[in-house]
């Protein structure tokens, strides 16, 4: 099984949605790490934002970087090592959601 627990999969399948998720990413070493992302805007709807003038800054998404499951407390690098090729792909898969992690 490529996954710790059924709430790390559930936060995975997450990934883009408004709310809390889990997403995977490489670093420019190539190196496989997770965030947790908490959305205000699901990443579909970021296009039919329009601009309006406002004295509010709305956060579309914020991130912080994780390396314990936070559902279960597994060690990620562990299930990475594990099934290296399923999270990889995942990774490619998330790569949109984290246009701002390009530049790491």
């Amino acid at each position: 099984m490529e996954y710790c627990c059924t709430g790390f999969r559930n936060m995975l399948t997450c990934a883009g949605e408004r709310g809390n998720a889990i997403v995977v990413w490489a670093d420019s070493a190539g190196e496989l790490r997770f965030l947790h992302q908490s959305r205000g805007v699901a990443f579909e709807d970021e296009s039919r934002l329009k601009p309006a003038k406002m004295d509010v800054v709305i956060n579309i998404s914020a991130e912080v970087g994780i390396r314990y499951c936070p559902t279960c407390g597994r060690l990620l690098e562990e299930l990475v090592a594990e099934h290296r090729d399923f999270y990889a792909k995942l990774a490619k898969e998330h790569e949109k959601y984290l246009a701002s992690m390009r530049k790491l």
